[in-house]
């Protein structure tokens, strides 16, 4: 007689409970600002002109992270993340509010219970790819490392 041992999942504590409660709020309210803007964009000329010439200046971005962008800082000019600012040299001030946009990566898929899902042809856990919050700062609320 062969018996399944399962696992127990941990449960979340009370400040990671909170944390995982912020992260959600915020995400919610920049992507309720970006679609606000996105509506501006399409209705307001004068807006949708400013946006033309906001995406120009950031082509590496998709579209959707354009707006995210505009919505929370619309005279940034050229964003990174901290650790990319500091790889060039720069250092973000203390105090700045970071830009949030979503990135992606990849997660090994579990199923209902936690455990992992393994692909059947390769015998590996299985991907999938899922966005995530992140934030970029501006260069202009960075600053040249000294000495």
């Amino acid at each position: 007689m062969t018996t399944k041992t399962q696992t127990a999942k941990k449960q979340p504590t009370k400040k990671q409970q909170e944390r995982k409660a912020a992260a959600i709020a915020k995400r919610k309210e920049v992507s309720e600002k970006a679609a606000a803007v996105a509506e501006q964009i399409k209705n307001d000329p004068d807006t949708a002109r400013r946006f033309a010439a906001f995406a120009a200046r950031m082509p590496t971005y998709s579209p959707k992270n354009q707006e995210m962008i505009f919505a929370q800082f619309e005279g940034a000019t050229q964003c990174a993340g901290f650790n990319k600012w500091l790889e060039v040299g720069r250092v973000v001030r203390k105090g700045e509010r970071a830009i949030k946009i979503m990135a992606p990566t990849e997660r090994t898929k579990t199923d209902e219970e936690g455990s992992v899902v393994m692909d059947p042809k390769t015998g590996k856990p299985e991907k999938e790819l899922t966005y995530i919050m992140v934030s970029v700062f501006d260069v202009s609320q960075t600053e040249e490392i000294t000495g």
